[in-house]
């Protein structure tokens, strides 16, 4: 069985280990110090299990744990946390398991027999609770089973074409391509600070705008750095590019 150790402190991830040979020495052990690293780590070796720390600098637990829910396979999950008992009772609430730190030998040996896969409710509801996460910082798209990780800083826009979105973002320094199962409505409400509604159909990055221009048709398109083509504003929307640039 092969089992990701998730951790940003070296001491927790190496007690973890010790833990986890005297339970049984032919485990097979992975480490990552982070949500990104185990996301690598899961593409790779494909562990069983991952024992999955919740707050980690870069990505932490809930997020990572939110993209590994889009593979068709994901692993087992278990958290790990140095939240008091109160909080605990909001993560027994929704039989999620969980290990509280310092970790004992029993209690991790009775969390790798019981340990379930999350549904996406569970991991909704838990996301609620952890007040830190409140948007992802990562979109996550899988390819051929595996997780490809497309930061929020890199992506110019989205577009909605009837079930899909179109995310269209920079690859070392040039403009990529590829295809979500989301709807803008969603990514609209999650992404407000940084996104902005342009039409029924699209979602741009609010510091990516460079011109607002006419076209002979009375058309109103909006260019963004770096993306050649314009994308149509709508006539609904039209005010709030105005305001929003006119604050820039």
């Amino acid at each position: 069985m092969k089992i990701l150790i998730v951790d940003d402190e070296p001491l927790a991830r190496e007690r973890l280990s010790l833990l986890l040979t005297e339970i049984d020495s032919d485990y097979q052990l992975l480490m990552a110090s982070n949500g990104l690293e185990a996301i690598e780590q899961v593409n790779q070796q494909e562990p069983d299990i991952v024992l999955m720390d919740i707050r980690m600098p870069g990505m932490g637990g809930l997020e990572a744990t939110q993209h590994l829910m889009s593979l068709d396979k994901p692993p087992a999950v278990v958290f790990t946390t140095a939240y008091d008992e109160y909080a605990l009772q909001a993560f027994e609430s929704q039989a999620i398991d969980y290990l509280l730190k310092p970790i004992r030998k029993e209690r991790l040996e009775k969390a790798l027999g019981n340990c379930s896969k999350l549904n996406k409710v569970q991991l909704e509801q838990l996301g609620q609770q952890n007040k830190e996460v409140s948007y992802r910082t990562h979109i996550s798209v899988q390819i051929r089973g595996t997780i490809l990780l497309v930061p929020i800083d890199d992506i110019y826009c989205f577009l909605a074409d009837h079930k899909y979105i179109t995310i269209k973002y920079i690859k070392e320094g040039v403009i990529a391509e590829t295809i979500i199962e989301d709807t803008l409505k969603s990514l609209e409400e999650e992404f407000a600070d940084t996104f902005l509604r342009i039409h029924r159909n699209a979602l741009i990055r609010k510091d990516k705008i460079a011109a607002l221009e006419k076209q002979t048709d009375g058309r109103m398109l909006i260019k963004l750095n770096d993306l050649p083509e314009g994308l149509e504003v709508s006539r609904r929307h039209l005010s709030n590019i105005r305001k929003l640039m006119k604050s820039v």
